[in-house]
């Protein structure tokens, strides 16, 4: 972190969300309230079943301003499903359209709700038409969704196929209870073994959640150089349980944090160092420095981001929020949020000046993906949403 030269303002490193769907197919209302992550998932199965590249490109270009708006530079953007022609190429525009630099984890899902499957050879030779030529090689995953929406034989498949194209892996693992129990059930074996079997677990492999592990799970991931995505907003909104983040530190693991669907990565860091606190009910267990690098450098450092990758983010630290200011570091985890973000740098590239998007217009962002949504609706055979009314 560096302190600006003038007066009320820090700049530090462009923030990095290991874990996302920029892609929102269902509004958020406080009807959706106490959903479980089940009814959550099959909410957008039938808009999913009918979007096609337009939707997907409005969609993610509006997530995509919401990381910036934020100070994220970088996203890895689980993308699924990818069931008809398009789809990733419209993703990558909406991306492109912000400006922020997105990873893209092809999500691969061959159980599920019909119409929404496809096999892991649609997708690694989707991965091949795209490596190098829609996106670099190297910011492209192969991602089996989950055990939930995998059987074991497509980790293994999905593994071969990144060992021969010099691809990486990403999926969902462990999430919740009830996940490792069905796992169980249906294979004898917990969800971090089936895919350790399986050959998946390598370095460089990416596991996001990771709620229910086992201290041989963790020394497992360990051993195999895999890193951890943690998403504390996501895991206390759908009641998931709490991971154990600092024993797979304590580990040797890399752990990263991930928006997924939430707020912004200033809102993870914090509720990172008090979940963990709450949990160990310690609340110096986990620091804020810590937290800190677990949205800036560890990121970098499993993606391979350069030191040099000409990113930054410029937060005003007049407002009252930041006040007293006498450690920066401390203020930015526990205080900060989207509105301080002032400018915003990926690449060498302005995206965000004075804290207005340079390459696009909020306005027709928003026109753009609520269009999008009342089409879904439509062609779901659902009413289009309807604002709920002001506040009292």
């Amino acid at each position: 972190m560096v302190t600006d030269a003038a007066p009320g303002a820090v700049t530090v490193p462009g923030l990095v969300n290991m874990h996302d769907h920029l892609r929102s197919f269902v509004p958020g209302t406080t009807a959706s309230e106490g959903a479980s992550l089940a009814q959550a998932i099959s909410a957008g199965n039938a808009r999913q079943a009918v979007a096609g590249p337009a939707e997907y490109r409005a969609l993610t270009a509006l997530g995509a301003a919401r990381q910036v708006v934020a100070g994220t530079t970088t996203v890895v953007d689980h993308v699924y499903p990818l069931h008809r022609p398009g789809l990733l190429d419209a993703v990558v525009a909406g991306h492109a359209a912000v400006g922020v630099r997105g990873y893209v984890a092809l999500g691969i899902m061959t159980r599920g709700a019909p119409g929404l499957t496809t096999s892991v050879a649609d997708v690694v030779a989707l991965a091949e038409r795209a490596a190098d030529v829609l996106l670099p090689r190297d910011r492209l995953f192969l991602a089996p969704v989950s055990v939930r929406q995998n059987v074991p034989a497509d980790y293994a498949e999905a593994a071969a196929a990144a060992e021969r194209l010099g691809l990486r892996l990403y999926t969902h693992v462990s999430e919740n209870a009830a996940e490792v129990d069905a796992c169980l059930a249906e294979h004898g074996v917990r969800p971090i073994g089936l895919l350790d079997r399986a050959g998946f677990l390598r370095p460089g492999t990416v596991l996001v959640h990771g709620v229910e592990l086992t201290d041989e799970e963790i020394d497992l991931l360990a051993r195999r150089g895999a890193a951890l995505v943690y998403c504390p907003t996501n895991h206390l909104r759908f009641a998931k349980g709490v991971a154990r983040v600092l024993d797979l530190l304590e580990a040797g693991v890399p752990v990263t944090l991930g928006v997924d669907g939430m707020e912004s990565l200033f809102h993870e860091m914090r509720q990172a160092v008090y979940t963990q606190g709450q949990a160990a009910r310690d609340p110096a267990a986990l620091s804020s420095d810590a937290a800190y690098a677990m949205a800036t450098t560890t990121p970098s450092a499993v993606l391979g981001l350069p030191a040099d990758a000409g990113d930054s983010v410029r937060l005003a630290t007049g407002g009252p929020a930041w006040q007293p200011l006498v450690d920066p570091r401390w203020a930015l985890v526990h205080r900060a949020g989207p509105a301080h973000v002032r400018d915003v740098v990926a690449a060498g590239r302005t995206l965000l000046r004075d804290g207005e998007l340079v390459s696009a217009d909020v306005a027709e962002l928003a026109a753009d993906a609520d269009s999008a949504l009342r089409a879904l609706a439509a062609r779901s055979g659902h009413r289009p949403p309807a604002p709920v009314g002001p506040l009292p």
